[in-house]
């Protein structure tokens, strides 16, 4: 029958790989989220879906009831009303692990993120530690992993840089010199599915990272690289930057916040080894990135990323 798994938040980008992959190692999955409507074609890999917001507390306990691992993946990049970060890093995370300890969970798995507590003035980082100091105070089996950028299809970094492209002659570049180590989603799935009934990841803090560090400007130079289009890339002033965060922070989704600015000021990567080594290895950017960022069709982003994950899947690379 497999492991029981929640996962809290599963129905996003990173989700629905780890989704796939807890399934693909034989396990039961329940995904809890605020919209499960939203997350009704998981029904045919045979998920069950549970209605949760973890912000007002609402699901929790029936979630995570009959359930040996919980994993929380529950995130936000920007605060809007009361999605904010206390909200969803601190409070959610504080409800879930008690409703853990009720339930006699085995097993918690936690999202983190790269420079959790080591961005001072940012509400996300400070957040993100905050919430780590939890989970490791919870005397539950816990395991925590930091990633770095999480790229893949469908996701809010390349994607979102590719559109912008779209529209623009030109790229302004915010801290073109901050350096990142860009995680595949899949890898990210990887560890976290590996780590379900794995005793030696249990008290564990995992530091996620591809196997190169590339500058942001490196990033954006690639992607347009991927993309056959030619930008002037343009080094947007501190101030400059500052006065486009708060002019766009209205936006429903925007382009960049105050709390992202000071994020972007500090490098994003990895202490010592960029991929610990029982998960495998991490795939390289310049291969991943062609397989999904100029497909033209759904279907055919699909059939390519199917192959590609059954080859990874085989030690293919």
């Amino acid at each position: 029958m497999g492991t029981r798994v929640c996962i809290v938040g599963g129905s996003g980008f990173v989700g629905r790989a780890i989704v796939d992959q807890v399934i693909g190692a034989g396990h039961q999955v329940t995904v809890a989220c605020r919209h499960p409507e939203r997350a009704r074609d998981l029904l045919v890999k045979g998920v069950q879906l549970a209605r949760v917001d973890v912000a007002e507390g609402y699901g929790i306990d029936a979630a995570v009831e009959n359930h040996d691992v919980v994993i929380y993946l529950v995130g936000l990049l920007f605060e809007k009303g009361r999605q904010n970060f206390t909200a969803a890093h601190v409070d959610g995370v504080a409800r879930v692990l008690e409703s853990c300890k009720r339930a006699g969970v085995k097993q918690y798995l936690h999202m983190s993120a790269l420079g959790a507590g080591r961005v001072p003035g940012s509400a996300y980082a400070e957040t993100k530690a905050a919430a780590e100091s939890l989970v490791q105070a919870s005397g539950l089996n816990w395991t925590i992993f930091r990633p770095s950028i999480i790229y893949g299809a469908g996701d809010n970094f390349f994607n979102q840089f590719k559109a912008m492209s779209a529209m623009l002659p030109v790229m302004p570049v915010i801290s073109g010199t901050t350096r990142f180590q860009p995680i595949w989603v899949e890898d990210v799935a990887r560890a976290f599915a590996r780590s379900i009934d794995n005793r030696h990841t249990i008290g564990q803090i995992y530091e996620l990272g591809g196997p190169k560090v590339y500058s942001f400007q490196a990033l954006l130079e690639l992607l347009m690289t991927e993309l056959g289009r030619k930008r002037i890339f343009i080094p947007v002033p501190g101030f400059v930057a500052k006065l486009m965060a708060i002019f766009t922070s209205v936006l429903p989704t925007p382009p960049i916040t105050l709390d992202q600015l000071k994020l972007l000021a500090h490098d994003n990567i990895v202490k010592g080894d960029a991929f610990p080594a029982e998960f495998g290895e991490a795939a390289a950017l310049e291969r991943i990135l062609p397989t999904y960022i100029c497909a033209s069709r759904p279907e055919q982003l699909q059939h390519q990323m199917d192959v590609f994950r059954q080859h990874y899947r085989k030690g293919g690379i």
